[in-house]
């Protein structure tokens, strides 16, 4: 009688094969999921540029930015969808996961996916605007707000606002000490954000 000689996993090697999987799954995981924040941040950034785009364009048909008469107050960008819409817009752009993500802009406790705020810069009334979006990766963000920094409040002057130069994590806490040369750093990616100053 001829003996079976059929060689197969024994269920050890077989769960060790799946241990061994599921271990490169989960340090591939936390790479992936960053890439995806990456992508999503540079769709929010663009986002923005198109919003900017539409509101000078509006400025150059109608000798004033949107919505001016709210001046010096953070609205949400979809109170002035029609006024982007009328400057050769097609529609509003919508955050990448469409949920709502800018909280935390001065006083108030509202909840945008793209904020905008008509200013002052170098002391000219309702001459300049600010656009603002979360983002989700210290890489693509340029602000950080602090419970009790990072905010740009209602009539700030944004000649005096300057961009974080970089953000970095930090266990010691949130810091956006707003002068331009010292890095920001944050302690929770809630408190990331993207700016632009026009």
């Amino acid at each position: 009688m001829k003996k079976n000689t059929l060689k197969a996993f024994t269920l050890v090697e077989m769960l060790i094969v799946i241990v061994i999987i599921g271990i490169l799954i989960a340090a591939l995981l936390p790479r992936m999921q960053a890439a995806q924040g990456r992508a999503r941040d540079v769709a929010r950034k663009t986002a923005l540029s198109q919003i900017q785009s539409a509101i000078v364009t509006h400025q150059w048909d109608h000798g004033a930015w949107p919505k001016q008469s709210a001046a010096r107050a953070w609205i949400s960008v979809d109170q002035i969808k029609d006024d982007l819409i009328n400057a050769w817009m097609s529609d509003v752009p919508k955050d990448p996961l469409n949920e709502s993500y800018v909280t935390g802009l001065w006083a108030g406790s509202t909840s945008w996916q793209f904020a905008y705020m008509v200013s002052k810069r170098n002391w000219s009334d309702n001459a300049w605007f600010a656009l603002m979006a979360k983002t989700e990766v210290a890489w693509g963000s340029n602000w950080v707000v602090c419970s009790s920094t990072g905010s740009i409040n209602s009539g700030d002057d944004l000649a005096k606002i300057h961009p974080c130069p970089s953000v970095d994590k930090a266990s010691s806490g949130c810091s956006n000490p707003n002068n331009g040369t010292t890095k920001c750093t944050y302690d929770s990616e809630s408190q990331l954000r993207y700016i632009v100053l026009y």
